[in-house]
């Protein structure tokens, strides 16, 4: 089959529904399939590993130069700009199926010619809903969602269930790595901290200053626990002043973001992961990713999380979301137990590589498409 993803942040930015992207082009194409990514114009190029993907770029107007009419407004305006320049040749493309990632992009079906035989399907992964796009949506011709609790938000705003593909890790990328004791070492960790990693961008519903707060709670101020938090976000600065107000900074250690790849390898430095959100998460790639490197977390029990975790407790904890005492607890029970730590971290890995690969996530898409 033939077939695009349409979306205009791929080749501009980073996140779990662009990472979404470009892992299932490969794993489509992997399967037998054509496939084409058109994007805006950017500099993002990932490693395709000389796999024949048509990556078609256009020029559009960023979101932070339209008129403030509201950030939906914006975001819509964005796409509407790209698919203006997109359309002819996507439209000459013949395309089987035409994915789509958000609600702005609905009106993309309404676009093609009266002749077309393209079919289009929304691949979820969040919400941003707005006004109109129920009726934009009756020509989206199949529904996937990214976890079981994306997929009844999807069904509770349209009246209808999609099918749940699950995202994916990409498991040969991220797997156990030695650590590196020079590396650990210069990032200011001693060989008997316990350092919990955190990996992503920091704004202030990843709930980052909930673990900070945790660090100054009873059950961890007389513990050899520290945090690596990778990434960077509005709420660094925030983060930095919360920690020296607590007197916690010693024990925080902020790195700059990293390239994708090069995450196993910094997983490797610590002993556990932290995903402490406290906005609903549609599936959770980072915590799926650390824990196919290994690593036991504790993560909230919120939005799809506990899909990707379990609720059984046997391949991580979930922790109530903005609450640090309790996450001071879960942390401790990890940072006291060795063995505890190392099966639930091998528990977790399993679990990755038996339900959330991106081959796996292709098949059910396609699957969903009526095409497997």
């Amino acid at each position: 089959m033939k077939i695009a993803f349409v979306d205009v942040t791929v080749t501009v930015s980073f996140g779990g529904i662009q990472t979404a992207v470009w892992e299932l082009a490969r794993a489509l194409h992997d399967l037998g399939h054509e496939i084409t990514v058109f994007g805006g114009e950017g500099a993002i190029r990932p490693d395709l590993g000389g796999r024949e993907i048509r990556v078609h770029t256009f020029h559009f107007t960023p979101r932070e130069k339209v008129l403030d009419f509201g950030s939906r407004f914006r975001r819509i305006w964005e796409r509407w700009t790209f698919a203006r320049r997109a359309q002819p040749t996507l439209a000459a493309g013949e395309f089987d199926w035409v994915i789509l990632t958000k609600p702005f992009d609905f009106f993309w079906p309404w676009l093609m010619p009266a002749s077309s035989r393209t079919r289009f399907c929304f691949m979820s992964g969040g919400t941003d809903f707005f006004r109109g796009d129920r009726r934009l949506s009756r020509r989206i011709d199949a529904w996937v969602a990214c976890s079981h609790f994306n997929a009844w938000q999807i069904a509770h705003r349209y009246k209808l269930f999609p099918k749940v593909i699950f995202n994916g890790v990409d498991v040969a990328a991220f797997s156990r790595h030695d650590p590196d004791p020079k590396r650990r070492k210069a990032l200011g960790f001693g060989s008997d901290d316990i350092v919990f990693a955190f990996a992503g961008r920091l704004v202030g519903w990843k709930g980052l200053s909930v673990v900070v707060r945790a660090l100054a709670e009873a059950p961890l101020q007389e513990l050899p626990v520290k945090l690596l938090i990778i990434g960077d976000g509005e709420a660094r600065p925030d983060l930095l002043r919360l920690a020296d107000d607590l007197k916690v900074g010693s024990r925080v250690v902020l790195h700059p973001p990293v390239a994708h790849r090069e995450l196993p390898a910094l997983y490797a430095l610590a002993d556990g992961g932290v995903f402490p959100s406290i906005g609903d998460e549609a599936f959770g790639i980072t915590i799926a990713e650390a824990m196919a490197c290994g690593l036991p977390v504790v993560a909230s029990h919120i939005g799809g999380i506990p899909e990707v975790v379990g609720n059984e407790g046997a391949c991580g904890v979930l922790a109530p979301p903005g609450d640090p005492l309790a996450w001071a607890e879960a942390m401790a029970q990890l940072a006291t137990d060795v063995e505890g730590r190392g099966k639930l971290g091998s528990a977790g890995m399993e679990r990755v590589r038996s339900n959330f690969t991106w081959a796996m996530s292709a098949r059910r898409l396609l699957a969903a498409l009526g095409t497997a």
